[in-house]
């Protein structure tokens, strides 16, 4: 096969084989889809990568400042610039990575090659050995079609027509927009590795600064919604009962990228108040150090350690949860700290009534793939909706009064709506 004969040694390259890890490897292998339509259509500009590269001050700019080579001598052309040695492991910004794959497609001048070369990429994988007969291709996308039903809509006609088969009577459905397909189903604290260890760091630093925003705010959960409006990192993650708010927030950015609607399902009994002792146990997780959440996570893992020990073990969160519960029973089970749940905040704030929002509360786990089972599924395949067109959308959503300024009714962001309109 024609990739075999560059590639091979390129993808070894530990930059390469961590790049490719990063924007459609981990995507693919762990969601079963992934968006590579910004490389296979060359959607992307020398100029833009050189860019984002320049802002984060990448030693990778180099590739952008010379043409493209041939794929007979990308891999020494490579070592040209790079000279160092390249026996230990990569450490790139997302940034860096979405530009070494760009660079590497670049290397073919035809789409079909472009496919012809991605396919391969899955095939040599041996992740995916067992699945490259199933992998299929769509518009730019790739995906297991053995446990992904692909919809690509265009309009919000054909959004809707997508949803309507797709109701069931046994769930409740709720709908996250991600202007990226290629995001994954993760709180934004988890997001990044310094935000995960610096949790307790950052919301106490909040509370501390701005006192007064807080002092109604009766248990942890409040403050964390509060936390999540203002976009501080949390383990919260929005979500919405309404799918025309979702696919707004699908089309609101990256206007050259595929948009996602992410449906999420559930069953009523599934369904926690704020003020569930479920609730309270996870929401209390952030006044703890991430040394100290690691701990919780491994004694509540540990098979030897008796539930009675667990909790003398983790009677300084009980202590936590009690402080704004004193009813609450000194007895947390295991199974609890790593729950991710579906929870109905209290409105009680403009912007959660308007986006008709609720939240996945989300517990301590090692798993960054644990949201995928919130995921719609049918006859044991995932709903995968992509948007397309999203500036036509966009137009069609504000003639049904869902803009920024309906969405984010604070007046700052109704004064911004304004001034865009005119």
């Amino acid at each position: 096969m024609y990739f075999y004969f560059f590639f091979d040694k390129l993808y070894h390259i530990p930059e390469i084989q961590e790049a490719f890890s990063h924007v459609c490897i981990d995507k693919m292998l762990y969601d079963g889809y992934c968006d590579m339509s910004c490389y296979i259509k060359n959607s992307l500009t020398k100029e833009d990568m050189l860019h984002r590269l320049a802002i984060c001050k990448s030693k990778y700019m180099p590739l952008f400042q010379t043409p493209f080579p041939s794929d007979e001598n990308a891999y020494n052309y490579w070592y040209s610039i790079f000279q160092q040695s390249h026996n230990t492991k990569a450490s790139l910004k997302f940034e860096e990575a979405i530009a070494i794959v760009y660079w590497t497609y670049m290397i073919f001048n035809e789409e079909e090659k472009r496919i012809e070369f991605t396919f391969e990429l899955f095939s040599y994988v041996k992740d995916f050995h067992e699945i490259k007969n199933n992998i299929e291709y769509k518009d730019g996308v790739f995906y297991n079609a053995e446990t992904i039903e692909l919809k690509i809509v265009s309009s919000i006609a054909g959004f809707n027509d997508a949803m309507s088969q797709y109701q069931k009577s046994d769930d409740v459905l709720y709908y996250r927009g991600h202007s990226n397909a290629n995001y994954k189903l993760l709180p934004s604290i988890l997001r990044k590795t310094s935000w995960t260890q610096n949790e307790r760091e950052m919301y106490h630093d909040l509370l501390i600064n701005c006192p007064a925003d807080f002092e109604k705010c009766n248990s942890h959960l409040e403050k964390l919604v509060k936390m999540q409006h203002y976009g501080l990192p949390t383990r919260l993650l929005d979500i919405t009962k309404n799918p025309l708010v979702a696919l707004y927030f699908a089309c609101e950015s990256q206007p050259d990228s595929y948009g996602e609607i992410v449906l999420i399902a559930t069953n009523k009994n599934s369904i926690y108040y704020s003020e569930s002792d479920t609730a309270s146990i996870l929401a209390s997780l952030p006044a703890f150090s991430y040394a100290a959440q690691m701990n919780f996570l491994n004694w509540s893992k540990d098979l030897t350690i008796s539930k009675a020990d667990f909790n003398k073990k983790v009677s300084k969160l009980i202590h936590e949860i009690r402080l704004e519960k004193p009813a609450f029973r000194e007895e947390i089970e295991k199974t609890d700290l790593s729950k991710n749940i579906i929870v109905l905040a209290i409105k009680n704030n403009s912007r959660i009534i308007k986006q008709d929002g609720a939240f996945i509360l989300c517990g301590l786990s090692d798993n960054t793939n644990a949201l995928n089972h919130f995921r719609y599924k049918k006859k044991g395949k995932t709903l995968v909706v992509l948007v397309s067109n999203k500036k036509k959308i966009m137009n069609q959503l504000s003639a049904f009064s869902i803009n920024r300024a309906t969405l984010f009714p604070e007046i700052e962001c109704v004064a911004e709506y304004i001034k865009n309109t005119y």
